[in-house]
């Protein structure tokens, strides 16, 4: 007895986009920039590792996660950055968006790749 299996291979295209460069974040700190026609907040950590997230904060909608508060928190033994929404200090994961602070919604992250000094963005399919 012979079987066949048909074998689907599903390939999805990922599309980065040039956002600033390494320069123009301060350690620290987050700036607002628009990325086709979407506000996000790019992020450079005292230890120079960078992010992006939606502007937006997710409990209120406002645009203000770039002026948040940068740190970092313990969890699992290891240290992950995270951002304080400067409205509500509610604490957001850098890494995975996950809310630290109650069982709020997560705040949208996008992929960030420094390419010779140059900040790309993921920007999905």
């Amino acid at each position: 007895m012979s079987a066949s299996v048909q074998e689907t291979t599903l390939e999805s295209t990922t599309s980065m986009v040039a956002v600033c460069t390494t320069g123009d974040l301060e350690p620290g700190w987050g700036e607002a920039a628009w990325v086709n026609g979407t506000q996000v907040a790019m992020y450079r950590t005292e230890s120079n590792q960078f992010y992006a997230t939606s502007h937006h904060c997710p409990g209120s909608g406002a645009k203000v996660m770039a002026r948040g508060i940068l740190g970092d928190k313990t969890i699992g033994g290891t240290r992950v950055p995270t951002i304080a929404c400067p409205l509500h200090k509610e604490v957001y994961r850098l890494d995975t968006g996950a809310c630290l602070s109650a069982n709020g919604v997560a705040l949208p992250i996008f992929a960030v790749h420094n390419l010779d000094d140059t900040l790309w963005m993921e920007t999905g399919s």
